[in-house]
Formats: C-alpha cells, sequence, structure tokens
C-alpha cells in the first residue's frame, strides 16, 4: 500500500535538529513581531473591532482570493500560482508532520497512505511546478518589461530567488528520495519522478542518493527556519502584515472621514504631523504595503507628473516608524516629525482625493484619508494653505460660497422661473440643494435650470433654500480645514432641521458625499439621492418621457465622488441608454475611471502639473469618437471644459451635464 515514509533515511540527530531550527526560527519571528505590533500601538487607536465575520471573508477575499490582484491577467497568474503553492506546501509539510509526530506516534493511525495519499503527492506536486512556474514569471518580469510601477530594490530579487532555491530543495529532496526507493507509485509524483531520472543517468551510487538526501533535508529544512528568522526583513513580510491589514481595515463609507473633536480642551493637537499622531490601523498600512505599485499606476496626480506618489507617502511613513522605533521603545518624548522630515508637502497638495489608490491597492490601504489628515495638521496647526485655496476658504467663511459672491445673488440662477422656496412653502417632498456651483458657474447654472424643468415635467413637489443656501465646505475638509467644515455642517443642519422634506436631490456628487456619508456624525440624517439615480428612477417609473436622440455618440465620465464613493455607475449610463444616444465607453471607466483632476480642492488653486489631468481625460474622451462628454458633476463639467478650450477642442467636443442631456430631450 502506498504510504509516507516521512523520516526515511533521516538520523535522530537530525530529526532533532529540525525541531530546534524550526523552534528557533518561529521565536524569533514572534518576537519580532510583538515589537513591531508594539509600534503600531504607540499610534492613536480609533477603531473598534466589530463585524468579526465580515472581517474574515475579507481576509478570504482579499488576501487569499486576491479579487484587486486578479484584475490584470498576468499579475494575478503569477501571483496566485506563487501565493497558492505556498499554501499548499505549507500544508503538505504540516500533514506530514501530523501524520507522523501525532497521528502515528500517540494514535498509532497512519493518515498519509492508499489512495489519499497517492492525491497528496499529486497536489504537492503540482504546486511545486506551479510555484516555479510562478516565481518565474516574477523574476523575468523584473527584466522585462519592467513596469516603472514596481519596487527594484535589492530585496525583492533576493526573496524571488531565496523561494526558488526552498521549492527547488524540496524537489531534489524527493527526487532524490524516489531515485533511492523507486516505489511503484512513485509516477504519481511527477516533478520529483522527473528529476529522479537525472541521478542514474549521471552515475549516483545508492550510497550517494542518501548521502545527498541528507544533506538535502538538513539544507532544506535550515532554509525554511531562516525563512521564519528574516521574513520581517524581506517584502515576504505582507505574507504576516497584508491579511491583518485587510481583517483590521475600516468599515466606514468611503467618502466618510473622522471627524475631529475640535472642542476638546485636552487635544494638544489636530491632525498628523508626528510619527505617534498617526493611528495603530494607518502604521499598520504602513507596513502592510506590497510595493506593488498599483495605487502608483492609477494615480491621476503621478501621471500629471507631480511630486505625489501614493505608494511613497506610504513607504515614507514606514520609514519613519523605522527611523523612529529606537526612540518610541524608549517612550522618548522629543519630536518624531513624518511631514516635511519624510512626507513633502507638495505632495500632500497634489492629491485630488479621488481614491484611485485605494480602489486599486490589493491590502485595502486608505492613502487618501492618511493624506487628509496630514492636510489637517499643515492647515489647523501650522496656518499653511496655499494662496488661491486660502482665498477661497476666506470668500466660504464670508460670503458662504468659494467664488465671493454677494448672498443676496444666489438665486440669480433662477432669473424667470418660477422656483418655490422653502421660505415660503415650509414644506415639499424633495429639497433641491442647488449648490454653490449651480447657483454662481455659469454651465453648472444651466444644470440647474435643467433640473427645475425635470422636476416640473415629472410633477415633482419640491423647493430650494435658496438665500438660505451656504457651501457646505466639503472641499475645504479635503483640504483639511476641518474647523471652516464643521461650521458650515452645523450652519446647514439647522437650516434643513426648519423644514420638511422627504429627500435632498442634489447634482453634485460631492454635496451628496458630504450630506449621505458625513453629515450623519454631526446628527443629520436624509435621504440623499443624487441626481443622476432620481432622474433614471423618473424615466424608469414612467414619469418623464424622452425623445430618443439617436445618432449622437456620447461617452459617460465617472465623477470619483459618485463612482468610486458611492458605487453609483449603473444609472447614468441606463438614462444615456434611454436617450437612445450611442454611448462609447472610455479605456477607464466606473471603478477604473480617471479623475478630471478638480477634487480634494484642486479646483481652487493650481499645482504644477507636467501634463494636466484635465487634459489627460480630455484625451480619452477624443480617443472613444465620440462628439458629446456626458457628466454628472459640476466640478468634472468646468474641469473638462477647461481642458477643451485649452487645447482647441470645444468645436468637436461637447461637455454636458446629463440633467441638461434629459432636459433638452424632453422639448423634443
Amino acid at each position: 500500500m502506498p504510504f509516507r515514509d516521512t523520516y526515511w533515511n533521516i538520523p535522530q540527530w537530525a530529526k532533532l535538529l529540525l525541531f530546534i531550527v524550526q523552534f528557533l526560527g518561529v521565536a524569533i519571528l514572534l518576537g519580532r513581531l510583538y515589537r513591531r505590533v508594539q509600534l503600531w500601538l504607540n499610534g492613536r487607536t480609533e477603531t473598534k473591532i466589530d463585524h468579526v465575520g465580515l472581517r474574515l471573508w475579507r481576509v478570504i477575499k482579499y488576501a487569499f482570493l486576491q479579487m484587486r490582484i486578479a484584475r490584470e491577467r498576468y499579475r494575478a497568474i503569477m501571483h496566485f500560482s506563487i501565493f497558492a503553492a505556498m499554501i499548499f506546501l505549507f500544508i503538505g509539510t504540516a500533514l506530514a508532520t501530523i501524520d507522523h509526530d501525532i497521528a502515528d506516534l500517540i494514535f498509532d493511525v497512519k493518515l498519509l497512505k492508499g489512495d489519499f495519499y497517492l492525491l497528496y503527492e499529486l497536489t504537492l506536486d503540482f504546486f511545486t511546478v506551479a510555484a516555479i512556474a510562478g516565481l518565474g514569471m516574477a523574476l523575468l518580469r523584473r527584466v522585462t518589461p519592467r513596469p516603472a510601477r514596481l519596487t527594484y530594490h535589492a530585496s525583492f530579487t533576493f526573496m524571488l530567488w531565496f523561494l526558488f532555491l526552498i521549492v527547488l530543495s524540496g524537489l531534489t529532496l524527493e527526487s532524490f528520495r524516489l531515485a533511492a526507493v523507486q516505489p511503484e507509485w512513485q509516477t504519481w509524483s511527477f516533478a520529483g519522478f522527473a528529476v529522479s531520472k537525472i541521478w542514474p543517468a549521471i552515475g549516483l551510487s545508492d550510497e550517494a542518493l542518501r548521502t545527498a538526501h541528507l544533506v538535502n533535508w538538513v539544507f532544506h529544512f535550515s532554509l525554511a527556519g531562516l525563512t521564519y528568522a528574516i521574513s520581517l526583513d524581506l517584502p515576504l513580510k505582507h505574507i504576516i502584515y497584508a491579511p491583518l491589514n485587510v481583517f483590521f481595515s475600516s468599515f466606514k463609507p468611503a467618502g466618510q472621514l473622522a471627524t475631529l473633536n475640535l472642542d476638546d480642551e485636552d487635544a494638544e493637537s489636530f491632525g498628523v504631523s508626528q510619527i505617534h499622531e498617526l493611528s495603530t490601523w494607518q502604521l499598520m498600512d504602513a507596513d502592510a504595503c506590497t510595493e506593488c505599485g498599483m495605487c502608483q499606476d492609477a494615480c491621476p496626480a503621478y501621471m500629471a507628473g507631480t511630486p505625489l506618489n501614493p505608494k511613497q507617502i506610504i513607504l515614507d511613513c514606514r520609514e519613519a516608524l523605522s527611523h523612529y522605533a529606537s526612540a518610541i521603545y524608549e517612550a522618548d518624548t522629543a519630536p518624531m516629525p513624518v511631514v516635511r522630515d519624510f512626507v513633502s508637502t507638495g505632495a500632500l497638495w497634489a492629491c485630488t482625493t479621488c481614491r484611485a489608490c485605494v480602489y486599486e491597492c490589493p491590502v485595502l490601504i486608505e492613502h487618501v484619508d492618511t493624506i487628509v489628515d496630514m492636510r489637517r495638521s499643515l492647515v489647523l496647526m501650522d496656518g499653511e494653505v496655499p494662496d488661491l485655496l486660502a482665498t477661497a476658504m476666506t470668500q466660504a467663511e464670508r460670503a458662504g460660497d468659494p467664488w465671493g459672491n454677494s448672498r443676496g445673488t444666489r438665486m440669480d440662477w433662477a432669473h424667470g422661473l418660477d422656483v418655490p422656496l422653502f421660505s415660503e412653502k415650509q414644506s415639499a417632498d424633495v429639497l433641491y440643494w442647488v449648490g454653490c456651483a449651480g447657483s454662481y458657474d455659469p454651465d453648472s447654472q444651466q444644470t440647474a435650470r435643467a433640473m427645475v424643468r425635470i422636476f416640473e415635467a415629472a410633477g415633482i413637489d419640491y423647493a430650494v433654500l435658496g438665500e438660505e443656501e451656504r457651501c457646505n465646505c466639503e472641499w475645504a475638509r479635503r483640504a483639511g480645514n476641518e474647523f471652516l467644515f464643521q461650521e458650515a455642517t452645523y450652519s446647514n443642519i439647522a437650516v434643513f432641521d426648519q423644514y420638511e422634506f422627504q429627500t435632498i436631490v442634489t447634482h453634485c456628487p460631492h454635496c451628496f458625499n458630504t450630506f449621505a456619508n458625513e453629515y450623519p456624525d454631526f446628527g443629520g440624517h436624509y435621504d440623499v439621492v443624487h441626481h443622476s439615480t432620481y432622474i433614471a428612477r423618473l424615466i424608469k417609473q414612467g414619469h418623464l418621457k424622452i425623445t430618443s436622440v439617436a445618432g449622437e455618440k456620447a461617452t459617460y465620465h465617472d465623477s470619483c465622488y459618485l463612482g468610486r464613493y458611492n458605487q453609483i455607475y449603473d444609472a447614468p449610463r441606463a438614462i444615456l441608454d434611454a436617450s437612445g444616444l450611442e454611448r462609447l465607453e472610455m479605456p477607464r471607466h466606473k471603478g477604473e475611471g480617471l479623475c478630471c483632476g478638480g477634487g480634494g480642492a484642486q479646483v481652487w488653486f493650481e499645482t504644477h502639473q507636467e501634463t494636466p489631468v484635465n487634459e489627460i481625460r480630455l484625451a480619452e474622451a477624443l480617443s472613444t469618437g465620440a462628439s458629446t462628454v456626458v457628466s454628472a458633476c459640476p466640478f468634472c463639467t468646468l474641469m473638462l471644459s477647461s481642458a477643451a478650450q485649452s487645447k482647441g477642442e470645444t468645436e468637436n467636443l461637447q461637455i454636458r451635464d446629463i440633467a441638461i442631456l434629459v432636459a433638452s430631450a424632453l422639448g423634443k
């Protein structure tokens, strides 16, 4: 009967050495891991551990099934081959240990025998070959095509060759045993059997095979023990850190930033400037980074040639943590700055908060939250704000809008329309939030007027706040000015609570995200709907009849705060399909859609860009052959229109809000 002879040809001293080496390796690993965890706990611990079942499912989904890595075929095959092989080879080794040292010695039961053992051998050889193939793909990729996003530190190459050596030594170990014993079932170990044919061919005697087997056995388990001991010095550490990071990552809505308690008299600082001001989970983020560079490839600011590289931000935090490690262990109270000393302010101000980095990260790192926290320190503690942005903040505080327009002009967009006001009606089914762009930006004023026409065509009971509206300062919050945001928040909630309504409809995704995901932290709980979703619902329910505009080619631009932040992709496309337009998709769309460049307060100040983000996106729109770019965000419309003017494409390409498209179809 086929069976596993675990310690064939292994003397007692070698068995003892095996356990000593493995014990020392694991002990060193656990001791070093404990020390690293102590560094993480030096940060602010602010998130409770809940939803344990869902957290475990996320570990399975992202750490084991690697759903985000699977978005690119070569990367998916390479990484999953290595990962699955290491898991199954580890399980195989564990089963062999259990079979001999527990089941056989203690209970006199043999597990690895018969058909199960044959399947065991076949499986392990399959994953041995898979590991060799995956590691070969990884090494080849570092020769050609050498993606710019990867880190080319020597430690990565060493790790790959080290793993290759472990797998290869395991294969040769099996081949020496098969060549010496030649069991009837040896072909089930197809890879080891193939290699075993080499040794008789080169004239190795039975004694030489046994000696080679023993030497190889000691070498193989020594490499395994060394792996445990040095894993935290190699990129291999992400095998430990990544699942931990996925498990502990936040369940908060994507569009919700942490709220600062500005009334806390005991608070010594706001935001993040020092290493201990990063949260425990942000410090864990830093260590969990696999340096795959997927965030770097997706970052519009990086594409534009700004100082921002989201991968580098996280690695800078890791470097700072390691740099200050000794001082933290010794409870040193000296300053331990991260901003400026490790993370440049130029990189922080270049972020559009588009969340493409977070969408791509295979281990759920929250780059944007860390960047905003550092901006908060710059603004609230250091008073460091780009000049144009500071002007917008001052105007929003004094006039209620970032353009600084007079409060008495907020309803000028509605000239000639009979738009109902809440101050007169007191109640309505829908509170239409016009927003600053809808009130003052010429293009967005057309969107607001289109929404009025849509409401009236569908017979909706609606009203607006008019002069009672003030900017919600979402952009100021993303720029770090939490004080201005909270002041505006409490003011708006007080106004909302004066009136009766069922739903807030807003055509700005930033306003939508703020009211839906951030106002609940301040007691403002409302049913908030973006105008694209609302219009799509009206069309589906038959409340709006639109005439087909067949023959026109259009492409839809996904707003970051509508798409990646709130997963609204289908409603705008359903509207385009209902209109009869020929809908063309840009190369990057939906979750992978490229930012317009206006988020994160970028629309209010200038960051030097070698190739502006909005021009990159415009080029993608032009590549589709569409004559119209449809947007569902006033900032996207503004940024893309600006790019069209800069590139002289205004005659070839229209930039239109989806509400304007629908309103125009109502009149045909």
